[in-house]
Parts: C-alpha cells; sequence; structure tokens
C-alpha cells in the first residue's frame, strides 16, 4: 500500500536564506509497504528555490495515489514517474517518487542503497559545518567548537558586513592554519563587489565562495569566475537541469552545489554528475534542509558522485529540532554508511500525520 503523511519540523533557530527565512521545515514522507518491507521517499519542495509548491505537490500525490501504488505493485512505477515528471515539470516530487522506487528495489536485494545505485562508492563522507558571521572572539569560540567535534571545514555566511568578516576570516586562519574555509554570500554582492571582496580574501586560501552574485546574473558570475583567484561555486543558480547546463556552457562557476531536490529523478541527476565531469567542473553535494528520509537519500548519491576530496553539505539534520527518525549515523562531521538495507534508516511514521 501507499501512504502519503505530511511534517513539520521546527528548526532550532530561524534559517535563513537568500532573501527568505524559515521557522520550520515542511514536506511529504511516502511510504510502500509490500511482503514486510517499507520503502520510504520524500517530496520537499524548498520556498525560495523550487518552482513548485507544496500544495501543488500535495494534490498531485493525492490525485495519483491509487495509479502510483498500482504502478509500484505492477513494476511499472518508473514509467509512471517519467510520466509525472513529463505533465508536470515538478523536480521535487520526481525526486521523492525516484527515492521510493531505489529503497524499494535496494531492500528487495537486501542492500544498501549506495550499494544498490554503484559499483563502488565512498562509504566515509566527510561534511562541512556551517557558522554565522557574530562577534569575532564568538565566532572563535564556535570554530573551535566544531573542530573539536572533528569538523576539517567549516562554511561562513558572509554578505552584510565586509570589514567584519574580514577580521573574522583573518583571525579564523590565523588560528586554524589547516582548516579548510568557505565562504556563502548568498547573492549579497554586485558583480563589482564581488570581484573587489574576493580579491581582498585572496592571501586567506578560502576554499571557493558560493553565489557572490545574484542567481539570475549568468553573465556577472561568468565575470567573477574570470576575475578572481578563489574558486567560485554556483549554488542558488544551480536551480534545475537546464540551469546546469547554461551554467557549464558559460563557464559561468568553478564547482556546482547540487542540491538534488532541484534536479529531479535520479537519471537527471547523474546525467547532471556526466556533463559536469565533461567541463571539468567538481560538484559538492547539499541537502535542502530535508527530514532524514531525503537527507539519506542525498547521502547514497553523494556517496558515489560528489567529489570526495570536498567535504559536503550533509550535515544539516543538527538545525532541525526534531526529525523523523531516532537513528543518529546521518549527523557529525563525518558520516559512515551502515551496511543496512535500502536508505538504512528506521522511520517513525507515528510522529507525522497521515494524509487521506
Amino acid at each position: 500500500m501507499l501512504h502519503i503523511f505530511s511534517y513539520q519540523l521546527p528548526f532550532k533557530q530561524p534559517f535563513k536564506t537568500a532573501g527568505e527565512t524559515f521557522s520550520h521545515r515542511e514536506g511529504l514522507i511516502l511510504e510502500y509497504s509490500e511482503n514486510g518491507i517499507e520503502a520510504f521517499g520524500e517530496v520537499a519542495p524548498l520556498p525560495g528555490f523550487s518552482e513548485e509548491t507544496i500544495d501543488q505537490v500535495r494534490e498531485v500525490l493525492i490525485m495519483n495515489r491509487e495509479h502510483l501504488e498500482q504502478a509500484f505493485r505492477d513494476e511499472g512505477a518508473t514509467e509512471f514517474i517519467a510520466l509525472l515528471e513529463k505533465i508536470h515539470q515538478f523536480p521535487s516530487l520526481s525526486f521523492g517518487l525516484d527515492t521510493l522506487y531505489h529503497d524499494l528495489q535496494a531492500k528487495r536485494k537486501g542492500v544498501s542503497l549506495p550499494a544498490f545505485l554503484f559499483n563502488t562508492y565512498s562509504k566515509t563522507i566527510r561534511t562541512n559545518a556551517v557558522i554565522a558571521i557574530q562577534q569575532k572572539e564568538k565566532s572563535l569560540i564556535q570554530a573551535n567548537k566544531l573542530i573539536d567535534e572533528g569538523y576539517t571545514t567549516i562554511k561562513l555566511k558572509v554578505g552584510r558586513n565586509f570589514k567584519q568578516e574580514v577580521e573574522i576570516l583573518k583571525a579564523l586562519r590565523s588560528q586554524f592554519p589547516e582548516l579548510s574555509i568557505r565562504i556563502d554570500a548568498n547573492e549579497a554582492w554586485s558583480t563589482n563587489e564581488a570581484i573587489r571582496n574576493l580579491s581582498t580574501l585572496e592571501s586567506l586560501d578560502i576554499e571557493y565562495c558560493e553565489q557572490p552574485v545574484e542567481a539570475a546574473d549568468l553573465q556577472g558570475l561568468k565575470k567573477v569566475t574570470d576575475t578572481v583567484k578563489i574558486n567560485v561555486a554556483a549554488d542558488e543558480s544551480v536551480r534545475n537541469k537546464n540551469a546546469v547546463e547554461e551554467l557549464l556552457a558559460n563557464k559561468a562557476a568553478d564547482l556546482l552545489i547540487i542540491k538534488p531536490a532541484l534536479m529531479g529523478t535520479f537519471k537527471n541527476i547523474f546525467v547532471t554528475k556526466q556533463l559536469a565531469d565533461t567541463h571539468n567542473i567538481e560538484v559538492v553535494f547539499t541537502t535542502a534542509m530535508e527530514s532524514a528520509v531525503g537527507r539519506s537519500a542525498i547521502l547514497a548519491l553523494t556517496s558515489g558522485l560528489a567529489s570526495q576530496s570536498r567535504a559536503q553539505g550533509l550535515s544539516t539534520g543538527s538545525l532541525l529540532n526534531d526529525d523523523i527518525t531516532q537513528d543518529k549515523w546521518l549527523d557529525g562531521s563525518t558520516i559512515e554508511i551502515p551496511e543496512k538495507p535500502g536508505l538504512g534508516i528506521t522511520v517513525q511514521t507515528n510522529k507525522i500525520k497521515e494524509l487521506t
């Protein structure tokens, strides 16, 4: 049977992105059960990034629930998912349904999702931590705490007070010379500001800067990439597979930050990785702050597709005040993938509301 659940998971603190502030994460959990197997997927469009809304994907799922259930039962799930993708073009829906399908197939074979997807994959994934710019002393204390927890890569949110940000970054580099530091401007700068600011930071060995200019300003992003020595990563500009193709064709960034729920099906994500490889562009995977279901699916894809020389943006469960699993292996500075079937987590559906 196919069950659809809705969730609202509060953040420990309001989470800010470019132009958006969230108090909670909202989404849908799909469960398909057969012969003692329970498979899961997550559909969670991210406001400010996804073009589709939670109401739209909920309506499509409820309308097609019986057809989806029959498609999974009759081995026609991939064809039906492709049909829904063609009709609605809702990437988060396609990703959630494809996660459900692949979790089911992996559990039927009794293997982990990474083992089902890849012949070879990394069983250990390093993650980065995120800290906000605050008073220098507080930033240093927080960084030291995270390093004690095992993090070797820290990302700082910048773009509000560059003078203060430079002081903090200099202090971090002085106190932690081996630390990998990446910054995220969240579209805060104009092209000229980005070039000027990043040029100022060149001596600090910054790993890369995410999204220095507005997402839609492809030419501005390319100009920054072509001008500065610090690597530039496209994040908000990576809104879908078509956007990736345009970014790569214009050589507008040095790296791509991939949020799988924006790409759609697993096939789309594999094609995106192949496109990046043909342009010698590295990819870093990050969550869209999903529940443990979505994060474990992203981890599986990360294990076989992401650049393993870089930390990945997967340690976001710590931002949530609660989750739909008690499993803790998904969080931390290093994630060890367990030899458990499918997604590898136990989902507590009793904590979320089933849609009838």
